[in-house]
């Protein structure tokens, strides 16, 4: 199958158009979690006192990370794949670098999204539950207690994995990151078509 090639080069406008179409799933994504947190049933947003809620999770800890992972999945996810495409368009129309690595473009776009996604998952988990606490009356200690045994129960009392969802936060980090940085030499390695065409 030819989707599954990663030996050659692929036209860097295929992929700009492959991180288009990725950018608009992510705009899909951004629209339903918008729809989520406006829901003043789920005690996200609304004032507190309104429908059963006394806090909400827009002022208190931990529910702002609902609120950090929401921007940073707009500006990394929804952003970060506009300014790909655009970097690969451009990178063809402007400077001739019309052919990039297979390996390295979907090395690129599968841990790009899967490092955004993953990460701005982690924290929305992170902010709904503790938040959920919160905005029901717990404390914050009870809703540190919530967060580490009903998402990612540890799987040790001490050490480095007592915090599991900080591990898993900073798993899905370094992959996005690593994405990013497969894109950069995707870039810089990508060379204009033999034939001349773009």
């Amino acid at each position: 199958m030819k989707i599954l090639e990663l030996r050659g080069t692929m036209p860097a406008k295929d992929l700009a158009n492959r991180f288009l179409g990725l950018a608009w799933f992510n705009v899909v994504l951004a629209v339903i979690f918008t729809a989520v947190v406006l829901d003043p049933f789920l005690c996200v947003s609304v004032n507190p006192g309104m429908f059963g809620c006394r806090d909400n999770m827009v002022t208190s800890w931990p529910g702002t990370w609902l609120f950090i992972s929401y921007f940073l999945f707009l500006i990394a996810g929804v952003m970060g794949c506009f300014g790909w495409a655009g970097t690969y368009y451009l990178g063809a129309e402007l400077r001739g670098k019309t052919q990039v690595s297979n390996l390295f473009s979907r090395a690129h776009i599968l841990f790009f999204e899967v490092g955004v996604l993953g990460s701005a998952a982690i924290m929305a988990a992170v902010g709904y539950v503790g938040g959920g606490v919160i905005a029901s009356g717990g404390g914050a200690a009870v809703a540190a207690e919530a967060i580490s045994l009903n998402i990612f129960p540890p799987l040790a009392t001490t050490g480095l994995f007592s915090d599991m969802p900080v591990i898993i936060e900073a798993v899905f980090i370094v992959i996005g990151l690593l994405g990013a940085f497969m894109g950069v030499l995707n870039y810089i390695n990508s060379k204009p078509n033999k034939t001349g065409a773009s």
